[in-house]
């Protein structure tokens, strides 16, 4: 997951920086309180989705012009801008992702995300609780079409990365994500969670696998600027060579009874759930 302006407001035009033509808002501020307040909230629960969308947003700087400039000035990015290329209906036709072939990238995305019970639309919903607008009117809508793309491109990372949902997955999919858009907000999750995790269990063997996908991270080419819909009928292993994805050998080598044992949530509810609650 990546982040954009927290909010799409009018922005006078002499804060507006243009990149290559296009429209974007000022950077957010930089709250390292407040990042440090919502990743203490995520590691108390991991499927509280929106405190990562506020971490990311806190620390998130001038990343995301960074990465705006880079996507664009790539064919398919370009075309995802510009068209534009909406990915999240491609991923959420689940008829036209069960026609593909058994083994392609599309096929193993609509399995982990029927297996999980998620939707794209579930971090649209987790983004609008931290502020950030994917569905309303902006006058960086270039900008936020990235952003959008990224976003629900996160469960499918999951499948390129060979990281599951639990809480060490998460963590090693995040250095993955981390390496693609350079956010020092991943990296504070990263840490922050290592640390949480090894407290609770020593002998977990947690810095292995978190090492093991750095390295692996590294040496995987920008996702990003591969066609997503040119890749989604293709042989997973297929799309893994092409973008020089390592299997995590170590990470596959835990028990699932280790990893699904780490990092249990603490509380039930996410903090959307919990402030419904609240009484007026």
């Amino acid at each position: 997951m990546t982040a954009p302006a927290a909010k799409y407001e009018d922005t006078p035009p002499e804060k507006i920086d243009w990149i290559d033509g296009f429209a974007t808002p000022p950077p957010p501020p930089i709250r390292p309180f407040h990042a440090l307040v919502s990743v203490i909230r995520l590691v108390r629960n991991k499927e509280d989705t929106r405190q990562v969308f506020e971490i990311v947003q806190s620390l998130a700087g001038h990343s995301g012009k960074r990465m705006f400039k880079r996507f664009i000035n790539t064919p398919y990015g370009h075309r995802v801008i510009a068209e534009p290329v909406k990915l999240e209906e491609v991923l959420s036709d689940r008829e036209a992702l069960r026609k593909l072939p058994e083994g392609s990238l599309g096929r193993a995305y609509l399995d982990f995300m029927e297996g999980e019970n998620l939707t794209p639309d579930g971090l649209i919903d987790a983004a609008e609780e931290a502020g950030i607008d994917f569905r309303g009117e902006t006058q960086f809508e270039e900008y936020r079409r990235l952003f959008l793309h990224l976003d629900v491109s996160h469960d499918l990372w999951h499948v390129l990365s060979g990281y599951n949902r639990d809480a060490l997955g998460e963590l090693c999919n995040l250095i993955f994500t981390r390496q693609q858009s350079h956010n020092r907000g991943f990296s504070f999750i990263v840490f922050i969670g290592m640390i949480a995790q090894k407290l609770e269990q020593p002998s977990a063997p947690v810095l292995k696998a978190l090492k093991e996908s750095r390295i692996n991270s590294r040496q995987t080419k920008w996702v990003p600027g591969f066609d997503v819909e040119e890749m989604l009928p293709l042989q997973l292993s297929e799309v893994r060579r092409r973008m020089n994805i390592a299997e995590p050998v170590f990470y596959n080598s835990i028990p699932d009874e280790i990893k699904n044992s780490l990092l249990k949530p603490k509380v039930k509810e996410t903090q959307a759930q919990r402030e419904q609650t609240v009484p007026a």
